[in-house]
């Protein structure tokens, strides 16, 4: 009956079992979910290009705000080059130089001289930007913002600043700003074509003639090539890192599910065993207590059968093993090493240092009766590679 029982209790328990293993076969279907917002990567190589250009320029110098400044005579070529990088679709920088010549009037009279700048400028694509990121786009705008240094030599007319020695300066250097905007034109994956219309503020030197404005600006239009770096030209990749959370959500979903059913299936388990009948308990006798096999060594002097105080430590040990099995005896097998003196000097030698050792167990508590002496002397050399390690009366059990 109590067979019959087991059984049925097992049985019940594995048939709770059963949906926790149909839901591992179950197929699932799942929804890509898709990002908030589109990610877009590039390796750092990619999409640098170079620019080449050319164009005019007006500097509008010492008399801000006047019609007057503004006259076509003032405009002088001006030559152009770049080199730029996209970090992402959106954002990206630029070091441009620029150099020409620059016409200006003052005080009535013409004034001639040369200069060029570097700059460092942050780009902003403002079309990928408001209107999504497309490499393909024929025609983008581009403002900007830069800040770098010019140089100006050359002047054709003396000015009014003044060097630490009082003599008139012959070059001037400066720090500008500048922004503007680029409209650039795709001719390829490689080959962009842009105009570019821009204002540089120089500080009131850069013409060598220092007045009430503080600054001095110059308007320039230029156009030219852009060449695109790289085997994609320019270009991003969109990068999804969520296309497969929705099946990810399903699969947590079915592990949690799983999870559940193992921990009720557990429960249902544990209440069944607790309703089997317990097993019946013998009782069974204590092993006797049996002393552990010990065959230590008890090491003498040259011609000498003194226990020394090490070995009485080694002599204590095998003591309280002996006293834990009180039908177990020992055996001390004196030695001596056979390359002193004669066979029966050793003989009698070893004899008596088996007695130093039997003295010492007595003397721990071990009745002499369970204590057996053998003098081997040099009839055996337990030790073959050290001749004075057989100096020695080795303990047994019998």
């Amino acid at each position: 009956m109590k067979k019959f029982l087991s059984f049925s209790i097992l049985a019940a328990a594995a048939l709770t079992m059963t949906p926790a293993v149909n839901a591992q076969e179950a197929d699932y279907n799942y929804t890509n979910i898709p990002p908030a917002k589109d990610i877009y990567t590039h390796s750092w190589r990619d999409n640098w290009y170079i620019q080449l250009g050319a164009g005019a320029q007006m500097p509008i110098f010492e008399k801000n705000g006047d019609a007057s400044n503004f006259q076509m005579k003032k405009t002088t070529a001006l030559y152009e080059a770049g080199v730029g990088h996209w970090f992402s679709p959106y954002f990206g920088f630029r070091f441009r130089g620029q150099g020409g010549a620059m016409h200006w009037e003052n005080s009535n009279q013409w004034h001639k001289g040369k200069y060029a700048n570097l700059n460092l400028e942050i780009t902003w694509d403002m079309f990928n930007s408001l209107c999504g990121v497309n490499d393909h786009r024929v025609f983008s705008i581009i403002p900007y913002l830069g800040v770098g240094g010019s140089y100006a030599w050359d002047y054709s007319v003396a000015g009014n600043i003044l060097d630490n020695d009082g003599k008139v300066m012959e070059h001037q250097g400066v720090v500008n700003t500048n922004l503007g905007l680029q409209f650039r034109f795709r001719c390829s994956k490689r080959v962009d074509l842009y105009v570019d219309a821009r204002l540089t503020g120089t500080a009131d030197n850069i013409n060598n003639i220092a007045w009430k404005t503080g600054l001095d600006p110059i308007f320039s239009m230029t156009g030219g090539l852009q060449i695109n770096l790289g085997k994609e030209g320019r270009h991003v990749t969109k990068y999804t890192p969520f296309d497969c959370m929705g099946a990810i959500n399903d699969l947590n979903g079915r592990i949690n599910k799983l999870r559940g059913d193992l921990a009720d299936t557990e429960a249902q388990l544990r209440a069944a065993q607790a309703q089997l009948p317990c097993p019946e308990v013998t009782e069974s006798a204590a092993p006797a207590k049996t002393a552990n096999s010990v065959n230590p060594a008890v090491r003498f002097k040259f011609n000498s059968a003194k226990v020394s105080a090490n070995d009485q430590v080694t002599l204590y040990d095998v003591a309280q093993v002996l006293k834990q099995d009180e039908n177990a005896k020992v055996v001390l097998k004196g030695y001596a090493d056979k390359r002193t003196g004669t066979a029966d000097y050793n003989k009698k030698l070893s004899e008596r240092r088996a007695n130093a050792v039997k003295e010492a167990l007595v003397a721990y508590g071990i009745d002499a009766d369970r204590i057996e002496v053998e003098a081997i002397g040099v009839e055996e050399q337990p030790y073959t590679d050290n001749n004075n390690w057989n100096r020695v009366v080795i303990v047994t059990t019998k």
